[in-house]
C-alpha cells in the first residue's frame, strides 16, 4: 500500500483535530509546564470575602459551621499560594442536608502554607472553596 493511494476522510481529520484540541485545553499540563515551575495563586474575588471549609463541612453555609477548625474566613483581594486545585466538574454529589449545594461548584484546594486562621497547622492544608468566590491565577517562573 503506497501513501498515494491512501484516502484520508475530511470528517475523520476534522474529528481528530477537535478531539486533540479539546484534550489540549482540558489537560493543560504540556511539556513546557512540566519542565518549568508553575506558580499557582488563588485570589479571593467576592466583595464580602469568602470562607474556606474543610471536607466534612463543604456543603454548609459558613454561619452554620460551629467548629472553628472547620472554616477559615478570608477577605476580598487576599491571595494564597496553592500546590493544587482540583475540580469535581463531573461530580453528581449534592449536599446531604438538602440545601442545594453541589460539590461541582467547589474547588478542593491544597495550600502551600497554613491559612492565617490555621497557624497551628495540623498538617492538613486542604480546604474547599466556592468557585464563584475566587479566581485561579497561574504564572511561570522566568529564569
Amino acid at each position: 500500500m503506497s501513501i498515494g493511494n491512501t484516502k484520508l476522510h475530511p470528517k475523520l481529520i476534522f474529528c481528530l483535530s477537535v478531539v486533540c484540541g479539546l484534550l489540549g485545553v482540558m489537560i493543560p499540563d504540556t511539556v513546557a509546564s512540566q519542565t518549568t515551575p508553575v506558580i499557582r495563586i488563588l485570589r479571593v474575588t467576592a466583595s464580602g470575602g469568602t470562607t474556606f471549609k474543610r471536607e466534612e463541612s463543604w456543603y454548609l453555609q459558613a454561619r452554620n459551621i460551629t467548629q472553628a477548625d472547620q472554616k477559615c474566613a478570608v477577605r476580598a483581594g487576599e491571595k494564597f499560594f496553592v500546590s493544587s486545585i482540583l475540580s469535581s466538574n463531573n461530580s453528581q454529589v449534592v449536599s446531604p442536608n438538602g440545601n442545594g449545594e453541589r460539590l461541582r461548584d467547589y474547588w478542593e484546594v491544597t495550600f502551600e502554607k497554613p491559612l492565617p486562621c490555621n497557624q497551628q497547622g495540623e498538617g492538613r492544608q486542604t480546604w474547599f472553596v466556592f468557585k464563584a468566590h475566587v479566581q485561579q491565577l497561574q504564572a511561570v517562573a522566568v529564569r
